[in-house]
């Protein structure tokens, strides 16, 4: 009989974490899951661990392979998955005893939704919250809607795949997410060709794809540490290279999954939204490059008289002491897509 859940360890030389990490897995209150777990041939005693650990649970499948990034260690975990849902348990990583319980009681209430998502704690090496990185601070998710973050909803496809067009994270971490195992016929696996933001490609897919449901009264964590895998990543953000790469981003899963959408939506990206985006993102990018406030100044003067109608009308909105775009445009996109008559992008659980 297949379990509910298939925790997928993907690891490489995280030997310090590893024995938290496991800890709250087998911890968990829910307690009908599989574990597998991929190394990709660590030198730091973490591969002698993990063995060690097999040996005295049963329910855990290992493997070893190439070091080929770090996507496809987490699909080949995937392609050996047999449970109805999928936890990607990165392995610097922890959550909560009823992380899971929650998780899946809250996809078996809302069989409509192919993700559950849950409170995100960022930690530090010793695994201590960082109080400068409190989720869900600059997440569109945290933005799209606020009043919301404490209580059960659902968001409905493709509230927040279009909120990537803000060139935000939405999720911020894969940890925080429990997929529907069936997902990933549908949006694929994670793709390598993105560096190591190749899971926000996959969420801006799955947002445009799949209903998700919040789950407010648990957590995952995302640890934070001079050797994560993500530091790329992390250390790109609002950088030209990490600007670009957003950009190719959004345009691959638009294409990617355009025929899941409803026409009107498609019509409203292309002839509004896509465009008005990327001159803002692109706006704020120039504008970061004037070191002092003169040149700023200078820059929006050129910018109100021969710039983009996006970039004219955020800086009056400045001007005018607005919240910045980022602030403003979740509640437009979802006041966008409920006025198509597609039905409400988000409701309340009970």
């Amino acid at each position: 009989m297949s379990p509910q859940v298939s925790i997928c360890v993907p690891n490489l030389n995280t030997r310090p974490y590893l024995p938290e990490r496991f800890e709250t897995i087998f911890n968990q209150t829910l307690q009908d899951w599989e574990l597998i777990v991929y190394d990709s041939f660590s030198n730091d005693g973490a591969w002698e661990y993990i063995r060690e650990l097999a040996v005295r649970e049963p329910r855990t499948r290992i493997s070893q392979g190439p070091r080929d990034g770090i996507y496809p260690g987490w699909n080949v975990c995937i392609r050996q998955a047999r449970g109805e849902y999928i936890y990607i348990a990165t392995s610097d990583d922890t959550m909560a005893p009823d992380c899971l319980e929650k998780l899946v009681a809250a996809l078996t209430l809302s069989s409509q939704c192919d993700l559950a998502h849950c409170r995100l704690v960022v930690i530090d090496e010793a695994g201590q919250p960082r109080s400068e990185d409190n989720w869900p601070h600059g997440t569109a998710f945290g933005v799209s809607a606020p009043e919301l973050l404490q209580q059960a909803h659902i968001r409905y496809a493709p509230l927040d795949g279009v909120l990537h067009l803000t060139g935000q994270s939405v999720y911020l971490s894969i940890t925080g997410l429990l997929i529907r195992r069936t997902l990933f016929s549908k949006v694929g696996n994670f793709r390598s060709d993105w560096g190591s933001s190749g899971d926000i490609n996959w969420a801006m897919r799955a947002g445009l794809v799949a209903n998700t449901v919040h789950v407010p009264d648990t957590w995952a964590s995302w640890r934070r540490h001079a050797s994560q895998a993500t530091k790329e990543a992390v250390a790109g953000a609002k950088t030209d290279w990490w600007e670009r790469r957003i950009e190719d981003m959004i345009e691959d899963a638009l294409r990617e999954c355009a025929s899941y959408l409803h026409p009107s939506v498609r019509s409203g990206l292309e002839s509004h939204w896509i465009g008005w985006c990327r001159d803002l993102r692109q706006y704020y990018s120039q504008l970061r490059h004037r070191p002092n406030l003169v040149q700023r100044r200078l820059f929006q003067l050129t910018q109100l008289i021969g710039g983009t109608s996006a970039g004219r009308r955020e800086i009056v909105s400045q001007f005018c002491r607005k919240p910045q775009w980022t602030e403003r445009v979740p509640l437009e996109m979802r006041r966008w897509l409920e006025s198509l008559g597609i039905g409400p992008v988000i409701t309340r659980v009970a």
